[in-house]
């Protein structure tokens, strides 16, 4: 005859020591519990939170950039989009590293044309910029440092080489321009494709 096995039962207080310890655990992972922490541990080095990680620097308003919306535009909450061509955002990072500069119009507030034409401007395709003020005076054809900016934007000293490049003064040849439309600010424009990429 083959002996019926008898189940075993749970130890007394099983069920309570496992409560115990998922409490216990529970209590030291608990971000405002460090006096339970520091009692529990004995000493050892408290449990934290990692910190949120710090925005990339390329998404960082430089100290020398700044924005209007006197022209219409929303320049501010443009540059922060991961819309805006990241050689736009290199191009304003290299240039407040030189210059105290305003912008005053990225996309948002831009006609979809260029003026007087069926074009679509680069503004509304998130490629390009302008700066109405250089080193705290409006651009104009008096300004220098805006005329020494606009030479150094166009022979692509700010790693990036823009296809048209707006300005008071007539350089020469592309990528500068000039014309009755561009004497109060520098309007800087890349070519096809764009490069969207706000944090990269």
């Amino acid at each position: 005859m083959i002996a019926s096995s008898v189940p075993r039962r749970p130890a007394p207080g099983g069920g309570l020591a496992v409560l115990v310890v998922v409490t216990v655990l529970a209590a030291l992972a608990a971000p405002h519990a460090r006096a339970v922490r520091s009692q529990v541990a004995g000493g050892l080095p408290a449990i934290t939170v990692p910190n949120r990680p710090a925005p990339p620097p390329a998404t960082r308003q430089p100290s020398g950039l700044s924005f209007t919306n006197a022209a219409g535009c929303r320049p501010a909450s443009d540059y922060r989009s991961p819309r805006l061509d990241r050689r736009v955002r290199t191009l304003l990072i290299a240039a407040a590293d030189r210059h105290r500069i305003r912008v005053s119009c990225l996309r948002t507030g831009h006609s979809w044309f260029v003026r007087g034409t069926r074009r679509v401007s680069n503004h509304s395709l998130w490629r390009a910029v302008d700066v109405d003020r250089v080193d705290g005076h409006p651009v104009s054809p008096s300004n220098t440092a805006a005329r020494r900016l606009a030479l150094w934007i166009g022979r692509g000293r700010a790693g990036v080489q823009p296809s048209e490049v707006g300005s008071p003064w007539r350089f020469g040849g592309r990528p500068w321009f000039t014309d009755a439309g561009h004497q109060g600010h520098l309007h800087v424009g890349f070519p096809s494709p764009t490069q969207a990429g706000g944090t990269r």
